[in-house]
């Protein structure tokens, strides 16, 4: 359950280049990039709105005044949306701090990459973080990576010692999907900082960072190809 007084703010990190998803980033930039009937980005958005949060951020980049144009002030999504635009790179943290609000301790920021695609409920994640009461917390999903070759274990002294025939790993996977806590923002450092290294200092400083891994549908549609499959998806109707 939400918190009384609290807040619950988006941030959609929309400022990349998309050089693989050449030749289409040429003319528009990849949160733009049409899935079906809408972009990648106005899903996003409409995520955040049935997540009830109470204002939107977007971080531009290239070609970022037409994502300007598109979205607006986000009313045509139910959603209230600011822009922020950096004069050098500030990474995929570091751009939190240009945050045009004053974001308390105890509230939320919802941190998504505009090239993602996602079931996941938004809002139910943001009850889960707020339950914690962790300073940020990483969502995350389960691959298996399989290795289509026989796999040879030797000795020091280069003796067999086994073969495992095309083995494979289960790996818990960041999404890129973060929520950081006011109290964790004022952290920051100043300069380039990415959300890796911004939550393993968290971390490494006695914060509590929570991991949420979920079975829910999940792809990061930064290459062509990722492209190809969420629209194949989207005709049969899977998504």
């Amino acid at each position: 359950m939400r918190r009384r007084g609290n807040m619950r703010y988006g941030f959609i990190l929309a400022g990349g280049t998309g050089t693989r998803l050449r030749p289409y980033t040429f003319v528009l930039p990849k949160p733009l990039i049409p899935l079906g009937a809408e972009s990648i980005i106005e899903r996003v958005l409409r995520s955040f709105r049935d997540a009830g949060l109470d204002k939107v951020v977007i971080s531009l980049g290239y070609l970022g005044h037409l994502v300007e144009a598109v979205i607006g002030d986000g009313t045509k999504y139910g959603v209230h949306v600011e822009y922020t635009r950096e004069d050098e790179p500030l990474g995929t943290a570091g751009a939190l701090r240009l945050i045009p609000f004053d974001v308390a301790d105890e509230d939320a920021v919802l941190v998504v990459n505009g090239d993602t695609l996602t079931s996941l409920d938004m809002g139910e994640l943001l009850d889960w973080f707020e339950e914690r009461g962790a300073s940020a917390a990483m969502v995350c999903v389960e691959r298996e990576v399989k290795i289509d070759y026989g796999v040879v274990m030797a000795d020091q002294q280069g003796n067999l010692v086994g073969i495992q025939e095309k083995p494979s790993t289960l790996n818990t996977l960041s999404t890129g999907i973060n929520v950081i806590s006011g109290k964790a923002l004022r952290q920051l450092p100043t300069g380039r900082v990415d959300m890796p290294d911004f939550l393993m200092n968290l971390a490494a400083g006695g914060e509590r960072v929570v991991c949420r891994t979920v079975p829910d549908l999940w792809m990061d549609l930064g290459r062509v190809e990722d492209l190809a499959a969420a629209n194949d998806l989207l005709e049969r109707g899977l998504i």
